[in-house]
């Protein structure tokens, strides 16, 4: 459920995307409202609060055929796709 509410946020963010960068997620805060059977059909949806700081706030919900099955908040970052890329190296050559 997470992450498919994070690709959500993630999709509403590529406008606003330069060349070289991405969206990485920063915060979840999600309560779960209902059980949903396996294999069922859902769709998550979030929507653009605005920003606050650098972060990109949204609130993101999941549906299922019952109603809403989970609902919360997201932040998201933009950051250089290299910086990422080197920090995530730079951690884990060091181990």
């Amino acid at each position: 459920m997470v992450a498919l509410m994070e690709l959500a946020a993630a999709r509403l963010m590529k406008p606003l995307l330069n060349e070289g960068e991405l969206s990485v997620g920063v915060n979840v805060n999600v309560n779960h409202l209902a059980a949903t059977l396996n294999d069922e059909v859902v769709t998550a949806v979030a929507t653009y609060k605005g920003i606050e700081g650098k972060l990109h706030a949204f609130d993101v919900a999941l549906f299922d055929r019952g109603g809403k099955a989970g609902a919360g908040t997201h932040t998201r970052a933009i950051i250089k796709t290299k910086r990422l890329l080197e920090g995530a190296e730079s951690r884990t050559s060091s181990n």
